[in-house]
């Protein structure tokens, strides 16, 4: 009886110093290589033991895939959940443009254009490049200035709101052709301000502003905008017959 309870003693003993040099091992205060003896070899046998072992020797390796598990999945939410434009309307007024009457602009036109990408709806982005000629900002006017040269090589940004200022400027910047023509300028009406707020900043009926479908023919757009501009012509005529 006491034969048997010294061989139990004796297990439990060395089980705890065989974790207790596992723990050292992991912490670096035993070298691995010195433990040769199959006595000495530090064998994990409980899950808890397993665990430590597995997480101590691959934590590296672990650590790296969670992180870039972590941003597949960002990347994958963000794509599912990112709108789709099937146009972009710009904004390019000599005059500051309030954020909710920008937005407001792009649900006006989501009433008047097709589903051009095809995703069962659509969905039409309002971006505004104005700014006021009277703002003493230049960082603003630079911003501004850089949006439009940007959008103005973007193949679904082909229907501009511009002004009496704006309009000869844009076609001014170049020598070969205007980008807007004349059978492709049409004077926004009654029907286009009802739809804004009241109240709202910029985009007075009091000023005249005209929605303009620019030219693609010969640019570097041409060849990828032919869709877009089919859909956006449509659109330009639906204001005209308004």
């Amino acid at each position: 009886m006491d034969n048997k309870k010294s061989d139990t003693l004796r297990q439990r003993e060395k089980a705890q110093r065989d974790l207790l040099e596992l723990k050292k091992m992991q912490a670096g205060q035993i070298d691995p290589a010195i433990l040769n003896d199959d006595d000495k070899k530090i064998v994990p046998k409980t899950l808890e033991e397993k665990a430590d072992n597995f997480f101590y020797h691959h934590k590296t390796k672990l650590i790296i895939f969670g992180f870039l598990a972590v941003v597949l999945s960002v990347l994958i939410v963000s794509c599912a959940t990112k709108t789709k434009y099937d146009a972009t309307v710009v904004l390019y007024c000599y005059e500051y443009i309030d954020p909710e009457t920008v937005k407001e602009t792009g649900k006006f036109f989501e009433e008047l254009h097709n589903d051009t990408n095809g995703n069962g709806k659509v969905d039409v982005l309002a971006t505004d490049c104005s700014f006021s000629k009277d703002t003493e900002l230049t960082d603003v006017v630079s911003t501004q200035q850089m949006k439009i040269q940007s959008l103005l090589i973007n193949s679904e940004a082909l229907l501009y709101i511009l002004d009496d200022e704006s309009l000869p400027y844009l076609n001014s910047i170049s020598k070969d052709f205007n980008l807007f023509t004349e059978e492709n300028i049409v004077k926004l009406d009654e029907d286009f301000y009802k739809t804004l707020s009241d109240g709202r900043i910029g985009l007075s009926d009091e000023k005249t502003h005209y929605l303009c479908l620019r030219t693609i023919d010969n640019t570097t757009i041409e060849g990828k905008a032919k869709k877009n501009y089919q859909d956006a012509l449509a659109v330009l005529e639906a204001v005209k017959a308004k």
